[in-house]
């Protein structure tokens, strides 16, 4: 039998219930945390997987350029070559089969075909470019004043591609370019958020490739002379030339030229070799020199 609800003798008592309004809380849908420190959350979490994304198309781009064999490099250097406004320098040439007659007899360097190029312009760079090519700027050339200097910067870019530095570079400006467009799309200015940060990440890499390069210009210009007169005029000349500031390097790609300058002195202490007397430019150097002059 059901128990009853209300005990024997009792009566139900029916209590009025007020109704009270209240007004709304405005802050029901404001989120009680710090809004900035939400940001930074999400904007480091953001960082974090552009660094993660790229540093995985890095290592993906070093394993096939691994395993680029030559003729297709050699095919890729021709198409870019076509395009650069440079032409063959029968004295720089000369310089440059005069470094490799030095190479050891095994070096993967003996095959490729060196070429060199002289590019009619005022800044002071040389870039090695894939299959063999190497473009020598004229206002670099016009920098130096002895046939080592000359020989330390063919040497350097020898140990570009001894290193196969030429194709990681040309490997991560693909990725660059990707990592860019896969996250911004075509957003106008967005090449201009991404680039300087992931070009500051990489920086300490690419300083540590022309390190290497440097070291391998300075053996191979050693093995060529004797000495290594030259290995660091070219630096000091731009020490010159430029307000030194150790800051303006700090997300550079290239190591300051003061921390070159130590580097090879270090390196050639330790190996012994001497600092011997540089040679003067040859008057094939010269004429060339002279005749680009007149040009203008």
């Amino acid at each position: 039998m059901a128990r009853p609800l209300c005990p024997k003798g009792q009566r139900f008592q029916v209590r009025p219930v007020k109704f009270r309004p209240r007004v709304a809380d405005d802050s029901v849908n404001v989120s009680k945390g710090n809004p900035l420190r939400e940001f930074c959350l999400l904007f480091a979490g953001l960082a974090g997987v552009v660094f993660a994304g790229y540093m995985l198309l890095a290592l993906l781009t070093s394993w096939a350029i691994k395993s680029l064999p030559l003729e297709a490099e050699t095919w890729l250097g021709e198409m870019m070559v076509r395009d650069i406004p440079g032409k063959a320098s029968p004295a720089l040439q000369k310089r440059l089969d005069a470094l490799l007659e030095h190479l050891p007899k095994d070096s993967p360097l003996r095959k490729y075909k060196f070429r060199v190029y002289l590019l009619d312009t005022d800044e002071a760079n040389a870039v090695a470019l894939p299959g063999g090519a190497i473009v020598v700027y004229k206002g670099l050339l016009n920098m130096l004043d002895s046939e080592n200097e000359l020989s330390m910067v063919l040497g350097h870019e020898l140990g570009h591609f001894a290193h196969r530095d030429h194709l990681r570079r040309l490997g991560k400006g693909l990725v660059l370019n990707a990592a860019m467009w896969l996250i911004f799309g075509k957003v106008a200015g967005s090449e201009q958020l991404l680039f300087p940060l992931l070009a500051g990440l990489d920086s300490r890499y690419s300083k540590g490739q022309e390190e290497a390069a440097d070291a391998f210009g300075l053996r191979l210009l050693y093995l060529r002379y004797g000495h290594v007169a030259g290995a660091t005029e070219f630096f000091r000349k731009i020490l010159e030339k430029d307000d030194y500031s150790r800051f303006k390097y700090l997300l550079s790609t290239h190591p300051d030229p003061k921390s070159r300058m130590e580097h090879l002195k270090i390196l050639a202490q330790r190996n012994g070799w001497p600092e011997g007397r540089p040679a003067p430019l040859g008057p094939d150097l010269k004429a060339l020199l002279e005749k680009n002059d007149s040009k203008k």
